[in-house]
């Protein structure tokens, strides 16, 4: 069926929306899109928030992990999926490991850091490649004073104290760590090492890492296994195996992920649950989940709910 321009508008706008949204290093104000962004000029301050919340369900039945609250709009970076970055594995382990970081600015402190390697192997096309990959790529956001402060304290085995902050709207933190290393994981950055008051590894997402200062301890703890895996597994939630079956031409995310049977359906091996059903009902009704039945069960829960939603916007538009 043909788009109407009703339609289009829509499409326009929620576009718009989203390139804004993840182009931002921070929540913006309902007044700042309103300004900035179009689709949201000339309208009053109760006809933009209704329509930013429209807008905000709209793009989180799409996949979209968006949100409002207290007057700001954001998208949630952390668990938006965005393309890996393709390097090897002894690239993967690279830490950003600094010499002597003189050169001004995040993207200087990089360059004289370990990330270069990475650099050389072709990593930076893959950063230049998409644009939203672009707009959210941690190398070019990174504080040059957080990068020289982590790897000043890997250099010397020393501990370090600092402030997090894990949300955009979340209370600041804490933390100990005993760290190891900065490293690249799906476009962002994240420093990893022995978290003191957990007693376990953990990784910071570092462009949320702030005012870092040394802590004199005689127990420093360090790492027995590549700091990437030290990464993928704290980041990582419950997985599972899964069967799909998916119409031609369709759920590519989902295809590429698994192994195509001789009946036409596609294995999952060991993929994230969430990830699993977040995706998996953005593309329904092309791709449906054979089994498990607890996923089948959370999809069908995720896919009532949108359809809840947008009735009561059809009957409020009604």
């Amino acid at each position: 069926m043909a788009e109407t321009p009703g339609q289009a508008d829509v499409i326009e706008r929620l576009t718009n929306l989203t390139f804004a949204l993840l182009g931002s290093a921070k929540p913006r104000e309902y007044e700042w899109v309103r300004t900035h962004v179009d689709g949201y000029k000339d309208r009053t301050d109760i006809a933009l928030t209704r329509m930013l919340g429209r807008d905000v369900r709209s793009l989180r039945r799409a996949g979209v992990p968006a949100r409002m609250e207290n007057g700001l709009i954001w998208v949630d970076k952390d668990v938006y999926e965005l393309p890996p970055i393709s390097f090897t594995d002894e690239e993967a382990f690279v830490l950003g490991l600094a010499g002597d970081l003189g050169t001004a600015g995040s993207l200087g402190a990089f360059a004289r850091s370990g990330w270069t390697k990475i650099a050389a192997g072709g990593a930076t096309r893959t950063f230049d490649a998409p644009p939203i990959a672009a707009l959210d790529n941690d190398i070019s956001r990174l504080d040059a004073d957080t990068v020289t402060a982590v790897t000043a304290c890997v250099r010397s085995n020393t501990r370090m104290r600092f402030t997090y902050r894990p949300s955009p709207t979340a209370e600041p933190q804490t933390r100990t760590m005993d760290p190891w290393g900065i490293v690249a994981l799906n476009n962002r950055a994240y420093v990893v090492g022995f978290d003191v008051e957990r007693g376990a590894e953990r990784s910071f997402r570092a462009v949320r890492v702030t005012d870092i200062r040394k802590v004199q301890a005689s127990d420093f703890h360090h790492p027995d296994r590549p700091l990437q895996q030290v990464v993928e597994d704290s980041l990582r939630g419950p997985v599972v195996d899964a069967v799909i079956r998916a119409e031609e031409g369709t759920a590519h995310e989902l295809v590429n992920a698994g192994t195509l049977l001789d009946d036409g359906t596609v294995a999952l091996h060991n993929v994230e649950r969430d990830w699993l059903v977040r995706t998996a009902t953005s593309f329904a009704p092309d791709a449906v989940v054979l089994e498990p039945e607890d996923v089948r069960d959370d999809i069908v829960a995720l896919l009532r709910v949108a359809a809840g939603c947008t009735a009561g916007e059809e009957s409020t538009n009604g």
